[in-house]
């Protein structure tokens, strides 16, 4: 575990490898240990960071709202630091949108983007959608982060076979700091960066589980926006890709990042 003194706050980070940077943003409540099964895999031929955002992990609580742009400033500034210009950045849910943002507003300093059941919008345009916020908000401030962190887990890992990852997750869940969660869900509320990102021409890979809480129909149409974008959904997967299947997630992010290094070897 690393630390960097970022403007904003203090972070906490993974580097493993040599090659290609590759930049790992983890999902709300999360941490790098998510990361897990990439780290191990794609260590093999590139350089990943895997950075705990502020609120999350080993990295400094939230202490007062925040933006997801201002997370995205903090991952600029971590990209700059490090410098790893030019990195495939890989983010899950929130992390995903993170990085939206940050093509939004600095496109320059990220190569190539992967976003796993994510999206560059969060609208609040449904009842269903209100209706599952206001639920997680209300178990949190009724019940706590250790009962979200269960009921989370059940959907997340609904087979029997899963029972090692509900556990593991549910913990990870329940050891978040309140405030910060808190302060991290009402950030991405509303939220969208679509109508700039939408200009950016950098290459994007959208990964879907073919159980992911947002509807595939969603991520078609937001895909067909974007200049430079493909999606590709993976069988018997819920919102924890990268848990629930490393394997077919390790094997479409290695196949993207070499495709970029050849890429870059001819320019």
């Amino acid at each position: 575990m690393h630390y960097i003194q970022l403007q904003n706050g203090r972070c906490a980070y993974i580097r493993r490898g040599k090659g290609v940077p590759v930049l790992l943003l983890h999902g709300l409540g999360s941490s790098w240990q998510d990361w897990q099964p990439q780290i191990d895999a794609l260590s093999r031929f590139t350089e990943v960071f895997a950075l705990d955002l502020r609120g999350h992990g080993a990295s400094e609580p939230l202490s007062a709202p925040v933006t997801v742009s201002e997370l995205a400033n903090d991952v600029a500034e971590f990209i700059r630091v490090m410098d790893i210009r030019g990195c495939v950045l890989v983010g899950i849910s929130m992390g995903g949108m993170v990085g939206f943002q940050l093509l939004a507003n600095q496109p320059n300093l990220v190569g190539a983007m992967v976003a796993i059941n994510s999206a560059p919008s969060f609208p609040l345009d449904s009842w269903q959608t209100r209706a599952k916020i206001y639920l997680r908000l209300a178990t949190i401030h009724l019940l706590g982060l250790k009962a979200l962190g269960r009921l989370m887990a059940r959907k997340l890992f609904p087979h029997a076979e899963q029972d090692q990852l509900r556990r593991l997750v549910a913990m990870r869940i329940a050891a978040n700091d309140r405030t910060s969660y808190l302060h991290a869900i009402h950030a991405i509320l509303g939220w969208s960066a679509l109508p700039a990102v939408s200009r950016v021409d950098t290459p994007m890979l959208i990964i879907s589980g073919d159980r992911d809480y947002t509807p595939l129909a969603y991520k078609r149409a937001y895909t067909a926006q974007l200049r430079n974008a493909e999606l590709v959904v993976v069988a018997d997967s819920g919102h924890a890709t990268p848990l629930d299947q490393p394997g077919q997630l390790n094997a479409l992010l290695e196949r993207f990042i070499r495709t970029r290094q050849i890429s870059r070897e001819r320019a």
